[in-house]
């Protein structure tokens, strides 16, 4: 055989070679195409109807060079809320595909070493596809190897590996071989530059909002150049990528300029008003799409409007959708998403009976969990948690239901059991490595634990939890345990863990200020507050906010206070210029109650009528301020105008009414709101009454006050008690009626806790009509029965500035 005949049927055998190579590969390609699971039906943490526009058009022109008539850009269904049953049927599939891709990708790759074709371009492309979808660990790195050793590299090659960087999250190592695509292409950049390219950038750009001012270059380059020709697919990329990034105005004018829109159009500019808080806006769109454009929503665009309606909460609207899902046999597929939507407008009783229309499958058991926790049902959350017989799988799906279901144990009192889902939590960190990787969510579950210790009063629970913590100690895991020993009144060893603090935030210093006001140790908590300020001026401390402010006027109100007040007052100043105290109600409230205590009522008043929102609070603050100093006439013109603006008063605005009305000797007015009370739904308790008696008794009508003691003391909703009597008593003193407080002096006895009382006051009733020997006898007794009858004198504080010299 010469070498010319050698040469002819070595190149018969090459070309028989290729031709079966090319056949194998086609196989391979059917059986290993990949669907599309990743874009999943939004529910009330996740949406995404982008995350694979344009792949499976992309695909199937890459590798298949002939084109494909009416194709479609309308992209699969959502799988996994939307479609139950074949979420799970497929996913069942691509495992037993997997299984056998991870044996014979690596065949592959050999063989193709062996022949010398793993450097051709062609093939290199298909391979990265198949090791991308083969489920193989750092099957991208291997992807990229394989790309790195093609020496000429074309278009749909590069185009294949951006897009995997975009798939996996990786948009930095896309948009850098993109730039070096660009430079390779600068001779034809037309023909390089395609729009499968494309929509892998704006796919990563999607996922990385620091690039998206690139993304509007590329985008402005598109629009100039013509390059890329206008495809819905390329702008519909661009819609979700500004969308993802926040800019939703840049989206809507895109979306407005687009001469052609598909359904995966709609459902992107749907799901981006969602994804930015605008759920109006996106209820706004799906009517306009549905009796605008009269476009038929599909499964997706139903369960994107289900998530809007259930985080504004339109009952109507959502009701309306669903009868449209009804009538469009869509109830089934959409069941997860309606279901949250009615759990979410407190319909528990519509929301179970759609989760028991479909299997219930991981998806519902977590939604009917978080919904019956959501409405405050925890007895029904328990219930529904005790009949489930697989809640470790479902704890290991989505560790994050450990919070909603350490709050039903917090809020049953149910430490046991919290105990026992403390300890799975435990087990599934050490079984699961993948649960290892908490980071923010592991301390949002370790504050639930010392929370739910906390709340059951098992203290040092809580604190091993965050001594034995596996993560991280976060400063969250910190304020957690501060604030456990606050509520449970171990201010010292709140104090001491909160010197050893490695590092504190603004709760941190609040929370401590807070302990030392709520345990009557306002000069702590002051100082506390200048410690904190003068370690913010120092560079190495917090600023406060408006709660700091708060608490620290509210130490100043404890102790009267009045220039450390106006300091805390002037910092706010400085801190919001222009405005202080007028837009934040709360702030402003604190700062009428301090002046108030403090006796600056001018101040106050001028606090109070800077305020720009004044709520029930706001006015029942500066109004209990005229009452206790006397200034009644002025309280009830508040009282009036409060009124007038269509300010509904609550239980306590009525106490600060008749307490003016008592001091000012207004009588008949003080009856006439005391019977108001009724109208705006308000029963009198202890309080109203003590005030009511103690007005009638102030002004000599002891007869009226008997009288009505009397008659309050058989209703079902009186409050008759021992300070009512108490006060009908102490006018008695006054007055020096003996016939009224001898009746009224054993009513008091009755109540254990004023017993002395009662015999002090008696006593001062003889006295002041002059029965000196009855208001001795009566102190002798009371000495007899409780031994010393000197109780500890009770003291004022009030801070006077120094003289000036």
């Amino acid at each position: 055989m010469d070498d010319q005949e050698f040469d002819r049927l070595l190149g018969s055998w090459n070309d028989v070679r290729l031709e079966s190579l090319d056949e194998f590969f086609e196989d391979e390609e059917v059986e290993m195409e990949e669907p599309t699971l990743e874009s999943n039906v939004p529910t009330h943490l996740d949406m995404n109807p982008m995350s694979s526009i344009g792949e499976e058009d992309d695909k199937d022109e890459m590798m298949n060079p002939t084109p494909k008539s009416n194709v479609s850009t309308r992209r699969s269904e959502p799988e996994t809320l939307a479609h139950p049953e074949r979420g799970l049927r497929k996913s069942r599939t691509i495992r037993r595909e997997t299984d056998l891709s991870r044996n014979c990708v690596m065949y592959r790759h050999s063989h193709l070493i062996k022949l010398g074709l793993n450097t051709n371009a062609v093939y290199a492309t298909k391979l990265i596809t198949l090791y991308l979808s083969s489920g193989l660990a750092n099957s991208l790195s291997h992807a990229h190897q394989l790309f790195d050793e093609v020496p000429v590299k074309d278009p749909p090659l590069w185009t294949s590996l951006i897009a995997a960087y975009a798939r996996h999250n990786q948009p930095d190592n896309a948009l850098h071989l993109f730039f070096l695509m660009l430079r390779q292409s600068k001779p034809d950049l037309e023909a390089w530059l395609n729009h499968f390219a494309v929509t892998a950038v704006a796919r990563a750009i999607a996922s990385a909002p620091q690039h998206l001012l690139f993304g509007h270059v590329l985008h402005a380059c598109i629009i100039k150049t013509g390059i890329v020709p206008g495809k819905v697919v390329v702008g519909t990329s661009f819609l979700d990528m500004y969308s993802k990034c926040g800019a939703v105005e840049s989206a809507r004018k895109l979306f407005e300029d687009m001469s052609y829109r598909n359904h995966v159009t709609w459902n992107a500019m749907l799901s981006g008003y969602m994804q930015n808080s605008m759920e109006s806006h996106g209820l706004m769109l799906f009517y306009r799409m549905k009796c605008g454009e009269f476009i038929a929503p599909d499964e997706y665009s139903i369960s994107t409007v289900m998530s809007g309606c259930a985080h504004v909460q339109d009952l109507v609207l959502g009701m309306q959708v669903h009868g449209y899902a009804i009538r469009g046999g869509f109830e089934v597929s959409c069941a997860n998403s309606i279901a949250n939507m009615y759990f979410s407008c407190g319909r528990i009783v519509c929301a179970k009976i759609i989760v028991d229309v479909v299997h219930k499958d991981m998806v519902s058991k977590l939604l009917s969990i978080r919904g019956y926790i959501l409405n405050h049902s925890y007895v029904d959350a328990f219930r529904y948690l005790c009949s489930l017989d697989n809640i470790v799988e479902i704890l290991n799906t989505d560790y994050t239901i450990f919070v909603p279901l350490l709050t039903l144990c917090t809020k049953l009192s149910l430490v046991r059991v919290g105990k026992q889902v403390h300890g799975l939590f435990i087990a599934l960190v050490h079984s699961n490595k993948t649960i290892k990787s908490l980071d923010e969510n592991g301390t949002i579950i370790g504050c639930t634990l010392i929370e739910m210790y906390r709340k059951c009063g098992d203290v040092a629970e809580g604190k091993k939890v965050f001594e034995t913590w596996p993560w991280e100690q976060h400063v969250s895991l910190w304020n957690a345990v501060v604030s456990g020993y606050i509520q449970n009144g171990l201010i010292e060893a709140a104090s001491v863990l909160f010197e050893v603090m490695p590092e504190k935030d603004v709760v941190s210093w609040t929370s401590m200020m807070t302990g030392f006001v709520q345990n009557d140790m306002p000069q702590e908590g002051l100082n506390l507050l200048g410690k904190m300020y003068c370690s913010s001026e120092e560079g190495y401390g917090v600023d406060g906010n408006s709660l700091t402010f708060v608490v620290g006027l509210e130490a100043c109100t404890c102790l009267t206070d009045l220039e450390r007040g106006k300091q805390i007052h002037a910092k706010i100043i400085r801190r919001s210029p222009g405005s202080g105290a007028n837009n934040n109600v709360v702030v402003g409230t604190a700062l009428v109650e301090m002046y108030s205590r403090s006796g600056s009522l001018h101040y106050a008043r001028r606090v109070f009528d800077s305020m720009e929102q004044k709520n029930v609070v706001a006015w029942t603050s500066i109004l209990t301020g005229f009452a206790a100093h006397g200034y009644g006439f002025q309280a009830l013109e508040v009282f009036q105008k409060m009124l007038n603006n269509g300010i509904k008063p609550n239980a306590v605005t009525f106490v600060a009414v008749l307490t003016a009305c008592s001091h000012c000797g207004l009588v008949d007015e003080g009856l006439r709101c005391f019977k108001e009370m009724k109208n705006y739904g308000l029963i009198p308790e202890e309080d109203h009454y003590t005030c009511l008696i103690d007005m009638l008794g102030r002004h000599g009508r002891l007869e009226d006050a008997w009288l009505l003691v009397n008659r309050i003391q058989g209703q079902a909703d009186g409050a008759s008690s021992g300070a009512i009597w108490a006060a009908l008593l102490g006018a008695c003193q006054l007055y020096g009626n003996v016939e009224i407080g001898r009746k009224v002096a054993p009513k008091i006895l009755k109540y254990g806790n004023q017993n002395s009382r009662a015999h002090i006051a008696l006593s001062n009733v003889y006295a002041a009509a002059g029965m000196w020997n009855e208001a001795y006898g009566t102190r002798r007794a009371l000495q007899i029965s409780e031994g010393d009858a000197n109780g500890e004198a009770a003291i004022s504080r009030v801070c006077v500035p120094p003289l000036l010299s």
